[in-house]
């Protein structure tokens, strides 16, 4: 007899990592539902759920990812009750139903649990966030964690993919033989959405508990960014003009010093290795909508 394939539930399909986690787990033989707050997209795949009012109506599924969030640092900072009903209650909500159905949890979470002080955070170090949004995500771990064994959070540093509008718009500055203006002082440790979602699916698999962590190896100022895509392009590497990120006002819990988090676990367990930053640079930009 024929067992059925273990069910998948992604919560925020409509996310860019919850799109790229759909096609993947989709290819290893999942059946897979995204949930959407899209009405016109609604169907038997994709069932409507709102976290910020979130139904119960949900189908069951043997694992939940719940990757649906207001990620943006200022909408949390300036509007903290609306932001925190979604990222804490209604995500919490879900977390604890589904758990009850017998799902076991994954909650993606981020570096900004931590104040960027220093690199290589340790997943036992207690959280210590600079930011709204932090505190939020912290707030949801300790929810999803009080799980017990159906609980598992996944932090992650900067995720990129092709077609990232950043360097879309960069790309297309250059190739006019424009100037670009990337920040010298503001960093990123970029990981690839294909590893984010080789390291959930370890996670699923496994029905992991306890804290991961998938990041860069270190961080890079988007300056070195821009310089890998113009070298890409063979464009004038005088068109990139460097600025501060203070002159366009963006905020102290916005623009952390470090983000990058240890992966010692993922390395031993799955020989997962956080990525460097240049190769995973390149192969982001030769992959973009323009190869």
């Amino acid at each position: 007899m024929v067992s059925a394939p273990p069910s998948l539930l992604i919560v925020g399909g409509n996310s860019a990592i919850g799109a790229a986690l759909a096609r993947h787990f989709r290819v290893e033989g999942w059946q897979v539902q995204a949930s959407t707050r899209r009405t016109d997209q609604v169907d038997d795949d994709h069932p409507f759920l709102d976290l910020a009012a979130p139904n119960m109506d949900l189908p069951a599924a043997d694992v939940v990812i719940l990757c649906a969030a207001v990620a943006r640092i200022g909408d949390c900072e300036t509007d903290p009750k609306t932001t925190r009903r979604i990222n804490v209650d209604g995500t919490l909500a879900v977390a604890q139903h589904m758990a009850g159905q017998g799902a076991h949890i994954i909650l993606l979470s981020s570096d900004k649990v931590f104040d960027g002080a220093k690199p290589l955070r340790n997943r036992n170090d207690s959280p210590c966030p600079a930011c709204e949004y932090g505190r939020q995500k912290a707030a949801a771990e300790a929810g999803v964690m009080a799980l017990g064994e159906r609980g598992a959070v996944l932090r992650l540093s900067k995720v990129i993919e092709p077609g990232l509008d950043l360097l879309a718009g960069w790309q297309r500055d250059l190739s006019a033989n424009t100037s670009i203006t990337p920040f010298h002082d503001l960093y990123l440790a970029p990981v690839p959405v294909d590893l984010v979602a080789n390291v959930v699916s370890q996670m699923a698999k496994e029905r992991a508990n306890g804290v991961y962590h998938c990041t860069g190896a270190v961080d890079h100022s988007y300056v070195d960014l821009a310089q890998i895509l113009a070298a890409s392009m063979d464009a004038d590497p005088a068109l990139i003009r460097p600025v501060s990120c203070l002159d366009a006002n963006i905020p102290a819990a916005a623009r952390p010093r470090y983000t990058t988090l240890e992966m010692s676990i993922e390395q031993q367990r799955w020989n997962i290795t956080a990525p460097k930053f240049e190769p995973t640079c390149s192969s982001i930009i030769r992959l973009g909508p323009s190869s």
